[in-house]
């Protein structure tokens, strides 16, 4: 199997991969002709999972991939060293990655070119799992009922200092919305009751179902682990233009984050 490419949005690899090292330090990254898809699914007692990707174009040029496997590469990595690899390439005039092996194991190699006019290249090699097509069919997205309310989330930069106070409170969140455009965020316990609302915010559409606001009185309701949901919140960094929130009432929390065509879809647990 042979990988090989050029990053061209080195910034954008960065802020993608250190926010979803704060769900997990590991994750498994696919590679297609097309697409690039990092997936995360924490123990299997923590329920959390994390399922991200976008076009192998919008990250990398000159990409070329080949296996025996349908041109596919799946492998597991270390994002700490990910992020270090990366870290080291900001400055760079190019950075091309490529998978490489050694003395059986594999590697991620980076090959970081720093200036325009001396040759100067520091590589750096990052250890990685490769992942069987079998191991990798272990992996499956939940599947869950349409959403009873879907609704754009505030700015999670400003949310998210709400969030760390209401911590300090209480070890689990209220979220509430409606088809009226309304979202709050509670915590409570036998002796403070604090709740943050948001009114007028809209709500997208949503291919096959009902146009947003046709039934306005349509509510629904999750309680979750708030550490858990302030990990999602670090996706700011990846300045998304959109955020959606989908609630399925005391079943199922699910956030989209949205820039150009990368998302990152995040299931959160949640509790009874």
């Amino acid at each position: 199997m042979r990988f090989k490419a050029r990053i061209q949005d080195i910034n954008l690899f960065l802020r993608l991969v250190q926010t979803v090292e704060k769900i997990e330090k590991s994750c498994v990254v696919h590679l297609t002709p097309k697409k690039i898809q990092f997936i995360l699914i924490s123990d299997l007692t923590d329920g959390f999972q994390v399922w991200s990707g976008m076009n192998a174009a919008s990250l990398f040029s000159d990409y070329k991939i080949v296996s025996k496997h349908s041109n596919e590469i799946s492998f597991n990595v270390n994002l700490d060293n990910l992020i270090r690899g990366l870290k080291s390439g900001q400055l760079a005039q190019e950075v091309t990655v490529k998978l490489t092996k050694k003395g059986g194991t594999a590697y991620l190699q980076l090959a970081i070119e720093m200036t325009p006019t001396r040759s100067m290249t520091i590589t750096q090699e990052i250890p990685i799992q490769i992942i069987s097509p079998a191991q990798l069919a272990a992996f499956t997205e939940p599947t869950l009922p349409d959403p009873e309310v879907y609704i754009m989330m505030p700015g999670l930069k400003s949310l998210r200092s709400v969030i760390e106070r209401m911590k300090n409170i209480d070890d689990f969140l209220v979220i509430q919305a409606n088809m009226a455009g309304e979202l709050t965020f509670k915590v409570q316990t036998e002796v403070v009751s604090i709740a943050t609302f948001y009114r007028k915010l809209d709500h997208p559409h949503i291919e096959g179902r009902d146009p947003p606001k046709a039934n306005p009185d349509q509510t629904a309701r999750v309680k979750v682990d708030i550490k858990k949901f302030a990990r999602f919140m670090y996706s700011y960094q990846v300045q998304p233009q959109n955020v959606i929130c989908c609630i399925v009432e005391d079943t199922a929390l699910v956030l989209h984050v949205l820039l150009d065509d990368l998302f990152i879809t995040y299931y959160i647990p949640v509790l009874s």
